[in-house]
């Protein structure tokens, strides 16, 4: 019961915070706005609230706040009992029994197989009977001013089965509260910096370009595959794609202290021993990468004296992104390592804690001899090779220092630390201490959320390429969805290459500052008009490039 508390306490803190920064913001608004009408201002609303995988303290502050707010609430009892720590369900309307209808959606059951029918408890009929009745249900509610929430695990536009439903009540103006996904947390666990990034799952469709087989062999890129379910098959699978020593491996309920799992090896020595591995709790990753991951298989053993260092994912945009879990790690650290655009955000939060900036993005040169540095290599950092490994063996000084004192040492990094994140090379360089990495919302994530759309729904790709400016001819040729990470690559670049791949029709579109409430922005193209309809000028650097069928779905365009 006491932690209970505390944790309710915890999150009023924070909530308290992120109230107070929003009429700080209204003050220093431009005015009042516009009135509504009384019609429009009694009306409610419906968002999918994503609630992360794993443990409840991997809610973000926005999720608590959207649950908090609501007068309905559709969530399983499962997941009513996982969030009851943290959020007031009291006198609220709490409806179980309308979760993962997304089957036969949008789809005549005079069209479906006698072999799809026999995969599912309910008929076609029977889930259409039951979206509409859902359907009904919020519609009823929304009409009678009521905000109304239905809480979905993970990032629900990642393979998520309630997506369904932004487009079958899509007058509604309905809104999608990001959520961490299954694959966040399983960074996490695995302590791996990643860069190119390929999501996707074991189906097998015909004529499909986006197949395991298809996407592998990539060097730089890590597969990342949801919904293994068959372990056999999937990894018979991979032994056929993937040479024998490729590093693999297989988190099983990322998130969940206590009950989470992490196996390593490669794709033939997992190939051989799938024992005890159950593929519906389970995400497994293939890749070159994972050979420097930091995930220490056996407990520490470092003496109890002995501190700890957090690597701590706050998410991107606004600081009610971050999750309960990292406003947990704050308040207990003795030391914080923080840019200073992260100090900005949460100074309230940083108050009275004892802060290093000057810190961030050491990555450059790391691991590597300043006398193997070229030219053109020279002048990307900011600063010379010698001044980057001073730095770094000065941070590296001060995080053992504090944790050989039994101090909680933590390094705040904005987004998912450990997607092309800048902070990641200090768990290798802290092999030797105690560590663990708290995932955090991408900016991919928040971005999803601001296309309310499901990114794996594409008609023609059920797979997401998370790819940058040094990767895009390489991965386009699949012709999957892809997002991405431009980092300050011209853009008129991305459009070029993804031109030699995708007919000029496909449909694109572009999210700056994905996760910030008040200036969120989505325009929608095609890879022919995008740049016009962006215009010539340098774009802001916060911005991902979404690429894809799936796109046609969006609420917003």
């Amino acid at each position: 019961m006491r932690s209970i508390h505390k944790k309710r306490r915890i999150v009023m803190a924070w909530m308290g915070l992120a109230i107070l920064g929003l009429v700080l913001s209204a003050c220093a608004g431009q005015g009042p706005t516009a009135p509504t009408s009384d019609a429009t201002h009694a009306r409610g609303s419906y968002k999918i609230v994503g609630i992360g995988p794993g443990d409840g303290d991997l809610l973000t502050v926005r999720a608590v706040d959207a649950i908090n707010a609501a007068e309905v609430v559709f969530c399983s009892a499962r997941t009513r009992d996982k969030i009851a720590p943290y959020v007031n369900l009291a006198h609220k309307q709490v409806v179980d029994g309308y979760g993962v209808l997304f089957r036969y959606y949008g789809k005549e059951c005079a069209q479906v197989t006698p072999k799809e029918r026999s995969r599912h408890t309910m008929s076609c009929e029977q889930y259409h009977a039951k979206q509409a009745e859902f359907a009904r249900l919020v519609r009823e509610a929304v009409e009678a001013g009521k905000d109304v929430v239905l809480l979905s695990s993970g990032d629900p536009t990642i393979y998520g089965p309630d997506i369904w439903s932004l487009r079958e009540l899509h007058d509604l103006n309905p809104a999608v509260v990001p959520g961490l996904s299954a694959f966040n947390a399983a960074n996490a666990a695995l302590q791996a910096g990643l860069g190119e990034v390929i999501l996707t799952a074991p189906f097998k469709r015909e004529n499909r370009k986006d197949t395991i087989e298809n996407l592998a062999g990539h060097e730089r890129a890590t597969m990342v595959i949801f919904m293994p379910r068959d372990m056999q098959d999937l990894f018979s699978r991979l032994t056929k794609a993937y040479a024998a020593d490729t590093p693999a491996a297989i988190v099983c309920n990322a998130g969940l202290a206590g009950r989470q799992k992490v196996i390593t090896g490669t794709v033939g020595g997992l190939a051989a021993d799938l024992s005890g591995v159950d593929g519906r709790l389970s995400i497994v990753y293939v890749g070159r990468s994972l050979a420097q991951a930091q995930f220490k298989p056996e407990p520490s053993s470092q003496p109890a004296a002995k501190g700890k260092f957090y690597l701590v994912g706050m998410g991107p945009g606004d600081a009610d992104l971050a999750t309960l879990r990292a406003l947990t790690v704050i308040e207990k650290a003795d030391l914080i390592f923080a840019g200073k655009k992260i100090s900005d955000k949460f100074k309230d939060v940083l108050a009275g804690k004892k802060v290093l900036n000057g810190y961030h993005r050491l990555f450059p040169f790391y691991g590597k001899k300043c006398s193997e540095v070229t030219g053109d290599e020279k002048g990307r950092g900011g600063m010379s090779c010698e001044a980057y490994h001073r730095k770094q063996a000065e941070f590296a000084a001060l995080v053992r220092e504090a944790v050989a004192q039994g101090k909680t040492v933590a390094m705040l990094d904005s987004g998912d630390p450990l997607v092309y994140g800048p902070c990641s090379w200090s768990l290798t360089e802290l092999s030797d201490l105690d560590t663990e990495v708290v995932p955090g919302l991408s900016c991919f994530n928040a971005a999803n959320a601001a296309l309310r759309a499901g990114v794996t729904e594409g008609s023609k790709a059920h797979s997401v390429i998370l790819a940058s400016g040094w990767s895009v001819d390489e991965m386009a040729a699949h012709q999957s969805t892809m997002v991405l990470f431009t980092m300050r690559t011209q853009f008129d670049k991305f459009i070029q290459g993804l031109s030699r791949h995708y007919p000029g029709d496909t449909p694109v579109a572009v999210v700056f500052s994905a996760g910030y409430a008040a200036r969120e922005k989505v325009i929608h193209g095609t890879l022919a008009t995008i740049g016009d309809k962006l215009g010539h000028g340098r774009l802001p650097f916060e911005h991902l490039l979404y690429v894809g069928d799936f796109l046609e779905k969006s609420v917003t365009r």
